[in-house]
This record gives C-alpha cells, structure tokens and sequence, in this order.
C-alpha cells in the first residue's frame, strides 16, 4: 500500500514538472508572441538574360564592301562648224566685269539648274555699259519672261527682258535698249545642236545680204562661238563640259557718233563685240 502511494506521488510530480514547460513554450492567449526567427536571405543565382547574345558570324574568306557608284564622265566639248573664209578677228575694247556668275549644268543633261541661270534683267550693270556706251546712268528692265523648263514648269529667273538705258543726250521719248535673251544652259551636245541649226540659217540669209552679218572666229572674244547681224549678237559659251547660249539685241544707239550711220557702225564694230566678251567673261557654265 505505502509502494503505490509513493510511485504514484511520482508520477504526480512528473505530471507537474512537464506541463509548465510545455504551456511557457506555447504561451497563453492573451501574451504576445514573439516574431519569429529571422531566416537568412538566400541570394539567389542571377538568372540567365532573356535577350541572349550570340556572336555574329564572320562571312567565311575576304571581307567585301558596297562598290562606290562610278562618277559620270565629263561631257564632251563641242564643236562648233567650222569658219568660213570672211570670219572676222574682232578687236573689243575690254570691259571690267562687276562680278560672275557661275551657272550650274546637270552632265546628265536631264535636269536645268535654272535658279542658277543669269537673270535676263541684271546680265548687264551700269557701270559695265558705261564702259563702251558714254553717258549711261540708269538701266530699267521691263517687258520680261520664263522659259519653260524640264518638269514641266517655268525658269526660276528671268530669261528675256527689255533693258531701257537713261543715256545722256538722248530724248525719253526714243531711248537706247538692250533685249536680252538667255537661251539656256546644259551639255555642248544639246546647246551645239541648236547653236548649229540657228547658225546654218543665219549663214544662209548671209549669203543673200552681204556685208550685213560678221561672223567672228570661232574662240575669238573668249566665246566658243559667235557672231551679229547688226542689231542681234549671239554668244555660244563653254567651259569644261558645260555649255549655254546668250542673245542680245541692241536697238537705237543713234548718238554714238555724229550721224545715225555712223553711230550704228560703232555699236556693230565696237560696242556689240565688247558685250559679247563680257559675257564670256562674266557668265561661266560650270559642271
């Protein structure tokens, strides 16, 4: 009797010893619970780029580029007929240009660069034509025009007008004018087939109106070509594969020299050459 009080007053204890533990480990309901343990950060392997990169692939033997386009050869010059036996050597006086005009030509042929062109109403300064024709003090253009163009539209400048000189001793009512006309620039084959067929013309009226025409040699007054009836003068100009053709008509001039005769003998001799050597001068078809 006394054994069995005594192993159960132990099992008793045992009871009262293990419970306390067991509920501070799960803490009452109203006690706050402690946080939890940190866990360690694992970092985490970076993961592989979706965007990989492969290595281009080299062309297998001798590396190649993108051939350079071949440059368009320079046209060719022409040539202008050839002189006739009365070809004249004209002896101009030389007029100071007040500047040059450089005009732009497509060698393809296929385009006008006419925003480069001479503007029909300023070929010519007041201080140039005072170089040859004494007492001019103003120039008026007027009565001007387009010429039609590649594209279907018209010159960006001017290509004929009507140039009124204020001269000193001649009445307003009968003024000196210059008529201007740029016939236009591109290759010498095309500017030299026109130059060529206005030019067989001419010398075909010649032939019947003798002492009318001077036709002057070819290279003479630093133009290609050139020659006057008088009262029109025309020009052919060429520089290194670009070419173009001037027309200028001088009417009036009757006070040149004493007498109408006279004075119109001087503008065909000397004033008419000097003009077209300044535009040779002055107007440059370039590539």
């Amino acid at each position: 009797m006394n054994r069995r009080l005594t192993v159960g007053a132990t099992v008793a204890a045992l009871t009262l010893s293990v419970v306390p533990a067991y509920a501070a480990s799960q803490g009452s309901a109203s006690a706050p619970r402690s946080a939890p343990a940190a866990t360690p950060t694992r970092v985490p392997a970076k993961a592989p780029s979706s965007k990989a990169t492969t290595a281009t692939p080299k062309p297998s033997g001798t590396a190649t580029t993108a051939p350079k386009p071949t440059p368009l050869p320079t046209p060719a010059p022409y040539a202008p007929p050839p002189d006739q036996a009365q070809a004249a050597t004209p002896s101009a006086p030389a007029i100071k240009a007040s500047g040059t005009i450089p005009v732009r030509v497509d060698r393809t042929g296929k385009q006008a660069f006419d925003q480069t062109w001479p503007d029909a109403g300023r070929l010519f300064t007041v201080s140039e034509l005072a170089q040859v024709i004494p007492g001019v003090t103003a120039i008026k253009a007027h009565d001007c025009a387009s010429s039609p163009v590649s594209g279907g539209r018209s010159s960006a400048r001017s290509t004929r007008c009507t140039l009124d000189l204020t001269v000193k001793g001649e009445p307003a009512d009968n003024r000196s004018r210059i008529i201007v006309s740029v016939r236009g620039f591109g290759v010498p084959a095309v500017i030299g087939t026109g130059w060529t067929r206005t030019l067989t013309q001419q010398r075909e009226r010649a032939a019947s109106r003798p002492g009318l025409y001077t036709f002057y040699k070819n290279g003479a007054l630093g133009a290609s070509a050139s020659y006057t009836d008088g009262t029109t003068t025309r020009v052919l100009l060429q520089r290194g594969g670009a070419a173009g053709e001037v027309w200028f008509s001088g009417i009036g001039f009757a006070h040149l020299k004493p007498g109408y005769l006279a004075s119109r003998q001087d503008y065909r001799q000397r004033v008419a050459p000097a003009l077209a050597q300044l535009i040779a001068d002055k107007v440059q078809p370039t590539l």
